[in-house]
């Protein structure tokens, strides 16, 4: 009889698995393999691949996001912190394409939807975030125009570093000179 294996274990070497070989390679009957427990041991934990796969590209921005930068230092200001972010952001993104993405256009529509779903609740976190530590920064300027609220400034500024990740060389030093001279 098979030793029970958790839904972490499970992930963990889905995770290894997706790192390694691209979240298109990972299948059920591929990961009970490597974790050596049956199909049925993945379908009571991860109803279907899609949910799988999905939980497995979660668990890569949740490590890459929440336990590297998504924690405020004490007293770093908010272009500090974007910055920060930006950098962290730059490294992510690209090992995702580089490693997670290969073979993804063979993943069902299905499962690139769900993944567009989480990736767009990740941003949700990450503007809630911005908009935590905009509040938290003593030194922006307290006469700012009531268009540059803090969560409309955390939107314009994650929307034009999302738009610089997509670009062949990424480069928020415009945006950062902006924020400088506007906030502070």
């Amino acid at each position: 009889m098979e030793a029970p294996k958790s839904s972490d274990h499970l992930l963990d070497c889905a995770y290894e698995i997706a790192d390694k070989y691209g979240l298109a390679a990972l299948s059920i009957r591929g990961l009970a393999s490597a974790c050596g427990v049956s199909v049925g041991t993945i379908y009571n934990r991860f109803a279907s691949k899609g949910e799988l796969t999905t939980a497995t590209a979660l668990l890569y921005f949740r490590r890459a996001f929440y336990d590297n930068f998504c924690h405020p230092v004490k007293n770093e200001n908010y272009l500090a912190f974007c910055k920060r972010m930006f950098a962290s952001m730059t490294q992510v993104i690209l090992h995702y394409r580089t490693h997670w993405l290969k073979g993804s256009e063979a993943l069902p529509s299905a499962e690139k939807a769900a993944a567009r779903l989480h990736e767009e609740q990740q941003f949700e976190h990450i503007c809630r975030g911005l908009v935590q530590v905009f509040e938290n920064d003593s030194a922006i300027k307290v006469d700012l125009p009531g268009a540059l609220s803090a969560q409309a400034v955390s939107e314009f500024t994650l929307r034009n570093i999302l738009w610089e990740l997509r670009q062949k060389e990424p480069d928020c030093s415009v945006l950062f000179t902006l924020l400088e001279s506007t906030l502070y």
